[in-house]
């Protein structure tokens, strides 16, 4: 069951960049690190200029209550408190019915470019959206057609909500090769159960194209099957990605690596 919460603030005059700058990076904070909270919205009153809104939406109580937790959010209050005339106004709401939420679909869709500039510049202007800072990404152990090694992947994400754009560099003769380029490659899609998903795909006769490991033999942090489902290729990744590739979309740079 979702909550919305909200945040009614009275600014106190010459605060106002300051608050601006303090919400902006709240805001990348929670973006960053808290897959739990499913909107957040910083508004001003038209009609009192002196008067912002927050609103947010949590997935559950849960996502709220580690929302409260975070110590971001214990070092940005004090600084808010000082930009405003008096406390928030907050409050919490909760659905009038219970409704089940709606499983989530895929959250990107996989396309192998000749050309990742030229492609991120065309995509870019079709749709009227950013990209991240392209990454390459060194996998310890890919394995492909029964041969494993290490690999690599330079790829760039569409800052744009669920499903977003994922631009592959053709590489070498693999999974990510020439030959697969100029159509949708995969769906991508989360899995908390990578053991169990191997099990699932073993048991339902799906192939699987290639596997991200850490090492040989150990448990897949990413896999892309075969195109077994009517054509389509699933990829699934390990949710403990999660994190680092919101940051990824919502920050423009992936954490840790440099962009290329």
């Amino acid at each position: 069951m979702t909550i919305t919460a909200t945040a009614r603030q009275l600014v106190k005059p010459g605060t106002e960049a300051r608050l601006d700058a303090l919400m902006a990076g709240l805001e990348r904070n929670i973006r960053a690190h808290e897959p739990g909270c499913l909107r957040f919205d910083y508004v001003i009153s038209e009609d009192r200029p002196g008067e912002r809104l927050v609103i947010e939406e949590y997935a559950d109580e849960a996502a709220l209550e580690a929302h409260k937790h975070t110590p971001y959010l214990a070092e940005f209050i004090p600084q808010l408190l000082q930009c405003l005339l008096e406390p928030p106004i907050l409050e919490t709401f909760r659905p009038a019915a219970d409704k089940a939420p709606l499983p989530e679909s895929c959250f990107h869709v996989g396309v192998v470019v000749p050309d990742l500039a030229e492609a991120v510049e065309l995509y870019s202007q079709w749709f009227g959206i950013e990209f991240t800072e392209p990454a390459t990404f060194e996998i310890p152990y890919l394995e492909q057609g029964g041969r494993g090694g290490p690999g690599r992947m330079t790829a760039a994400f569409s800052r744009t909500a669920y499903p977003q754009y994922e631009l592959i560099q053709a590489d070498g003769d693999g999974i990510t090769s020439l030959e697969h380029a100029g159509k949708v490659l995969y769906y991508g899609v989360w899995e908390n159960d990578m053991e169990g998903r191997l099990k699932k795909l073993e048991a339902a006769d799906i192939s699987v194209d290639a596997y991200f490991r850490p090492g040989p033999g150990e448990t897949p942090f990413a896999l892309i099957t075969g195109p077994d489902l009517q054509g389509v290729r699933i990829e699934y990744v390990d949710t403990a990605d999660r994190p680092a590739m919101d940051e990824w979309v919502n920050t423009g740079r992936y954490p840790g690596l440099s962009g290329r």
